[in-house]
């Protein structure tokens, strides 16, 4: 028997191994990312030239994409433009310095110095503590409250266009918490010019929290396994995956495209093709999520300062890129890829399963009686961690040519301490408070978690059947209105409305009217006379409670719209800009769109802004079960037909139903 066992199990880890791929330091496309050695290059090339002195900092060093006029025309083995683009930052120089090197003449080709920006967050940030540590009065406003300098640690937030300090001058808001302890002392502050190595000004709210609290805060290393573990359900595919995976491109069943990570976007996906009836048919250039910004609810200093642009400011691929874990973040039947990501003084580093790709059972893909037909999936999934939240994208590819995207919400909620131990006590007089009402949900005695909204831009550059005569048109469903024309009250129609320039496309989900967004080719049409293309249907949704002509919303003015469609720019990529860190600086979609270029019969890029209101449940604590939330692309008018009526199922599963029709059929003949 104990052998049995020990064959089974093992059985089962071959079968369930997730093969990873070695990262290498080949490149054969244009857009693969950059290698450890390139990165080692660009920054050798940087020195040796006096481009950088030793004291930089990099924000990024990227792949800079060729424009896509060349990636679309180049043809395997041919020559191809290879440049880096690099963004670094000294504490001793105002603004940020971006330079451009080839890689294929070893040669820096521009060097640009961008005035009063101040990049990224880093981890040179730390200085915090060490600059209000020797400020007599910070020092004082804790010992009024019985800590002293020695007890805490201290944290920082950018203050954006709430700061006071000088434009170009590195200043956040720092606030102390004690050590081992995850509560911060509330009401005390510090803007504080991490420039200049000062403190600006303190604001102390005088009778805020500030107790010790042992709050249940979630660490790894105490997690407590009291619950048995279900039975194994493990997911093999015996004969090997069904999608071949060579370097960066995927190809499975009709599906081909290719993927790369991306140190400020994370996981991006390009040239997305569909092989129909042997014609290779394109579907999007470029998908990424290259933005996103939590705005907090509660109406203190802090939080109001506390408005993460996750990508812009702390990058979704350097420093927060997380390797998955096999078996629970992916299915045990996954591929694995590395990502080559680099630390602040440029080097290289690996995380090793950056990337997993793996086949799911996506349940029934048709069925009409007793005829039904087993759906698989294609999902490409990352994770990425920021602070206390971790984020995983899920891009899932159908059989049908459906591609939905999947958000995952996870982790730690923000909180904050509070006098209150019980939700039926009134709000304390010292606690923020709104008409007795709080602004968050009592997780813990004396801990709140804020009320926030989470926001994640999608940028879709959408190429249906070609990059250019694309088009937008917004589908709304209508009553026809009671009459003549609708005796029963029953008729509806769908009203279509082509949109031609970029302001006209600045547009809100509406449910009311199953609003969608039909994103079609002007010039192609399927045989049935329809232009061929694909919807936009969006999911979940949210709308910003940020008030207009506030400080976030001058920043964030994605936020205005949840639909946005632009003529496509090689250098738009960033809806916040560049560096949305950086005090008054203003760029982004609603700038690009001033200009309200034309969007009909054009190359043309989608925007999506997915939102979710996050209302904190006790449940939700120490640590949040996942929140799915996303939305859908969906062929409209891109096929004739169902393309996939033609599929069969696995041989394994005809075999089942032909002994299930055979048991069918006796018991039908003994029941008559």
């Amino acid at each position: 028997m104990i052998k049995t066992i020990t064959l089974y199990g093992c059985l089962v880890l071959l079968l369930c191994a997730g093969k990873t791929y070695a990262q290498t330091d080949s490149v054969t496309y244009p857009l693969d990312p950059l290698t450890a050695k390139e990165m080692q290059r660009v920054v050798q090339i940087l020195k040796d030239s006096k481009t950088t002195t030793g004291k930089d900092i990099f924000n990024i060093i990227n792949l800079k994409e060729p424009p896509k006029r060349e990636v679309l025309a180049y043809k395997p083995g041919t020559p191809f433009r290879r440049e880096a683009f690099t963004s670094f930052y000294d504490y001793s120089k105002n603004g940020v310095t971006e330079a451009v090197v080839d890689l294929n003449t070893n040669k820096v080709v521009s060097v640009k110095n961008i005035p009063n920006v101040i990049g990224m967050g880093l981890e040179a940030d730390s200085v915090a503590s060490d600059i209000v540590k020797k400020d007599k009065n910070w020092v004082a406003a804790l010992k009024k409250r019985g800590i002293s300098i020695d007890s805490v640690t201290h944290r920082s937030v950018f203050t954006g266009d709430l700061g006071i300090g000088p434009i170009g001058h590195r200043e956040q808001l720092v606030i102390a918490r004690r050590k081992k302890n995850n509560v911060d002392i509330e009401g005390l502050m510090a803007y504080t010019d991490f420039t200049t190595g000062k403190i600006l000004k303190i604001v102390d709210e005088g009778n805020s929290f500030s107790g010790m609290v042992d709050l249940n805060y979630f660490n790894k290393d105490s997690v407590k396994e009291v619950e048995s573990a279900p039975k194994p359900l493990i997911i093999t595919q015996p004969e090997g995956h069904n999608f071949q995976l060579k370097g960066h491109e995927i190809t499975w069943q009709n599906w081909k495209m290719r993927f790369g990570v991306d140190n400020r976007e994370g996981l991006v996906i390009y040239n997305v093709r569909y092989v129909d009836n042997g014609k290779e048919r394109s579907v999007m250039y470029r998908g990424s999520m290259p933005e996103m910004v939590v705005p907090y609810g509660s109406p203190d200093l802090f939080q109001a300062a506390y408005n993460f642009f996750d990508a812009g400011e702390y990058r979704l691929g350097q420093g927060t890129a997380q390797s998955l874990s096999p078996g629970a973040d992916a299915p045990e039947n996954a591929a694995y890829v590395p990502a080559i990501l680099h630390t602040e003084n440029g080097v290289p580093f690996q995380v090793d399963r950056a990337v997993a790709v793996y086949e799911e059972y996506g349940g029934v893909l048709w069925r009409h009686g007793t005829v039904s037909r087993r759906a698989t999936n294609l999902c490409i999934k990352y994770y990425t961690m920021i602070e206390n939240y971790d984020y995983a994208f899920t891009w899932k590819f159908h059989q049908d040519g459906t591609i939905d995207v999947d958000v995952e919400l996870t982790g730690i909620v923000e909180v904050k301490g509070v006098h209150r131990i019980n939700e039926m006590d009134a709000p304390d007089k010292d606690d923020l408070s709104y008409q007795g009402h709080t602004f968050g949900t009592l997780v813990h005695p004396h801990v709140e978690a804020i009320n926030h909204q989470h926001f994640f831009v999608f940028r879709l550059d959408m190429d249906i059947d070609g990059a250019n005569n694309n088009a937008v048109e917004e589908m709304n469903s209508k009553l026809v209105p009671p009459g003549p024309q609708n005796p029963y009250g029953n008729a509806f129609y769908v009203d279509a409305t082509k949109f031609k320039t970029e302001q006209e496309a600045q547009r809100e989900v509406n449910y009311e009217s199953a609003r969608n967004w039909h994103i079609m080719n002007n010039n192609e049409m399927n045989d049935l006379g329809q232009h061929v293309g694909y919807m936009l249907m969006p999911g979940a949704q949210a709308k910003t409670f940020v008030p207009e002509g506030s400080s976030l919303l001058k920043k964030a003015s994605f936020l205005n719209h949840q639909v946005w469609v632009t003529q496509y720019h090689d250098d738009e990529i960033y809806p916040a800009g560049k560096y949305p860190a950086s005090n008054k600086v203003y760029d982004g979609l609603a700038t690009w769109t001033a200009q309200d270029r034309d969007i009909d019969n054009n190359d043309i890029v989608v925007w999506y802004v997915a939102g979710i209101t996050h209302i904190v449940r006790p449940e939700e604590w120490p640590i949040m079960s996942v929140h799915h939330m996303g939305f859908t692309l969906m062929p409209f008018g891109f096929f004739s037909s169902n393309p996939t009526f033609g599929i069969t199922n696995p041989a394994f599963i005809k075999k089942e139903f032909k002994n299930v029709d055979k048991k069918q059929a006796g018991s039908d003949i003994d029941h008559q």
